[in-house]
């Protein structure tokens, strides 16, 4: 036991290293962006399921049924608009 006490004794007497000091820095910037990536995925899945849901309510309760245009001259061709 007293090997492992000298070990420790001489660990404790080393330097610290220098790049200790800024890790709590590079921590917090990294718990930051993670919490940022984390934000963004939540509101890309909200969106979409926003999108989904009009979709889907835009298919079930349609505001007017279809119908087609008539078939013939437009009011803005060519030969109407010069008076022809």
């Amino acid at each position: 036991m007293s090997d492992l006490d000298q070990l420790l004794g001489q660990i404790r007497a080393m330097p610290v290293d220098a790049r200790l000091e800024q890790m709590d820095g590079v921590v917090m910037q990294g718990v930051a962006r993670r919490r940022e990536r984390g934000m963004a995925r939540r509101s890309m899945m909200l969106a979409g399921l926003l999108a989904l849901g009009i979709g889907w309510a835009g298919s079930i309760v349609p505001s007017a049924p279809a119908q087609a245009a008539p078939i013939g001259m437009s009011d803005y061709a060519p030969s109407r608009l010069l008076g022809q």
